[in-house]
């Protein structure tokens, strides 16, 4: 099994530092991620902690993960919880259709092979867990799917309509039969039917029918791909989360000021280490959400008054709410960590560049509340390299590092070094003979009117234009007819580098499994990756 390692820049600064291990990134956090002594430190930490709620955590994930249908093996990593000598790798996503973009799948191979690794080196039980947050309301960042099109040569967008309403979250909003239907027929008539095929089309069909929300739906496919390998899954909106949440929401609300003056200070340290804000702070937000009938709404504080667009509450009517009604809350960006942390006893969270500059705000939050932040571990990062792919390189002598790294400049060196099409000599002649032609025409029409000038010189724009539109659409023909390089160089960009990304953002697992069947994911769980910060290319 062909695993290589490359080095690549990230977009985010701090992220890049952070995973670099340089001290002006680290600052923010409690551990360094790649030191083995932070683990033992770490666990240290935990081991003084007695304030889990073990039993009535493991109840809730044994419920609702017998619910989603997951393997045996994952219901047993769940008993293990109730042990304290069991801790957690803990990541999570939002519940995108059809699991949305790759890197979810990445995430919860990086969790298990965490998890795995942890428990060997630390002679403890570490569990994977994967966190659905479901309640996230910006559907339009999970009701759709990309994949390739066209031979290969073009990214396809394909949305499903959920049909939101008002600020309804993924966890809350029902999975439609008829636009579910219809995005799956429009799934598979966009791949070429296999031997797989058969297999995928019963799985997310029966998933989908069996599912009440798109979250659940999210959930089942992720038990179905990763249960037999031990991930548990939870979702943010479960009674027994909110349950579980209560205390957290109370001191929040009674210690809202003390958060957004620690959120403040962070930022105003970030600025001067030279690190771009991520979040954007303001004094009044109250950092959670509540819940108004089925809209999730965003508190704000302003006195000693918590509002939203309908309601506003004293702090004293809020508290005894999240008290006796703490299904009606929600944390943000901010507070997610903090009921993760109350959950679950967790040894690292994994997460993502943009994820890891977003916790960079929070360490003295946690303190506040008598915590510490977990080992912040940036998620494995995966292009997977097909073997039509690898031709297709070895044919322009480039290697997976020219196309991730310097593509574009490589590809405008190589266009002008082509022959020029074989009519570009006459075009050009044509141009010139209108000009030659009928420039002194227009000059003879503006000396009989000179109001007629603009009107002519607009009339040979024209004429020119359209020598030049039928000389775009003859090279355009050429190319998709005759030039088999510029398609090949198509098919490169469309899979390993789609709209100049990386593939795992935009492209996604179930096109890949209708090639190489749903052990795809097995093969990826028993990779050998380097989880050292660097990029890993896996050779399908």
């Amino acid at each position: 099994m062909n695993v290589e390692c490359l080095t690549l820049p990230l977009a985010n600064r701090l992220a890049q530092e952070y995973q670099q291990g340089n001290a002006s990134a680290l600052q923010f956090f409690a551990y360094h991620p790649y030191e083995k002594k932070a683990y033992q430190e770490r666990l240290e930490w935990l081991r003084g902690r007695t304030d889990y709620n073990r039993d009535q955590l493991a109840e809730g994930l044994y419920t609702f993960n017998k619910k989603i249908g997951t393997h045996q093996e994952a219901l047993n990593q769940i008993e293990l919880l109730r042990r304290p000598d069991t801790f957690v790798i803990i990541g999570g996503q939002q519940a995108g259709i059809l699991t949305g973009p790759l890197y979810t799948i990445h995430k919860a191979v990086h969790l298990i092979q965490t998890a795995k690794r942890l428990s060997a080196e630390l002679d403890v039980n570490v569990v994977p867990v994967f966190w659905i947050a479901g309640e996230d309301h910006d559907i339009d960042e999970i009701d759709h799917l990309y994949w390739l099109a066209d031979r290969e040569t073009r990214l396809h967008k394909e949305r499903m309509n959920l049909n939101k309403k008002g600020r309804v979250s993924a966890s809350s909003l029902p999975l439609d039969e008829e636009a579910c239907e219809q995005f799956l027929t429009q799934f598979f008539h966009g791949h070429p039917e296999t031997e797989e095929t058969a297999a995928i089309r019963e799985l997310l069909k029966s998933s989908a029918s069996s599912s009440e929300s798109v979250a659940e739906w999210f959930a089942r496919l992720m038990a179905h791909l990763f249960g037999k390998h031990g991930l548990i899954l939870v979702e943010s909106s479960l009674p027994f989360v909110r349950e579980l949440e209560s205390p957290i929401f109370q001191n929040v609300i009674e210690q809202n000021e003390q958060v957004a003056d620690l959120l403040l200070k962070a930022a105003d340290r970030l600025t001067t280490a030279g690190y771009p804000l991520q979040l954007q702070i303001e004094e009044h937000q109250a950092n959670l959400f509540l819940y108004e009938g089925k809209d999730r709404l965003l508190l704000e504080r302003h006195g000693d008054r918590f509002v939203n667009r309908r309601a506003s509450y004293s702090r004293a009517e809020l508290s005894k709410l999240a008290k006796e009604h703490p299904e009606r809350f929600s944390s943000n960006v901010v507070t997610r960590g903090l009921m993760q942390e109350h959950l679950f006893p967790s040894l690292a969270f994994i997460g993502g560049p943009g994820e890891i500059a977003y916790w960079a705000y929070y360490r003295e939050v946690f303190e506040l509340f008598g915590m510490r932040m977990p080992i912040v571990l940036p998620r494995m990062s995966i292009t997977l390299m097909e073997g039509a792919q690898e031709r297709l390189l070895e044919g322009f002598g480039l290697t997976v590092e020219d196309v991730l790294t310097r593509f574009g400049k490589w590809k405008e060196a190589w266009s002008e070094q082509q022959e020029p099409h074989p009519l570009q000599r006459q075009f050009a002649e044509a141009r010139a003979s209108i000009e030659a032609t009928y420039r002194p025409l227009v000059e003879e029409v503006v000396r009989l009117d000179h109001g007629l000038r603009h009107l002519a010189d607009k009339n040979t724009e024209l004429l020119l234009a359209q020598v030049a539109f039928l000389e775009e659409r003859l090279v355009r023909s050429l190319q998709q007819r005759d030039d088999v390089d510029y398609r090949r160089i198509a098919r490169i960009e469309a899979s390993l580098l789609p709209e100049g990304g990386l593939q795992e953002r935009k492209l996604s697992f179930f096109p890949f499994a209708n090639k190489y069947g749903l052990s795809l994911v097995d093969r990826l769980v028993e990779a050998p990756f380097a989880h050292d910060g660097t990029h890993q290319i896996f050779y399908v």
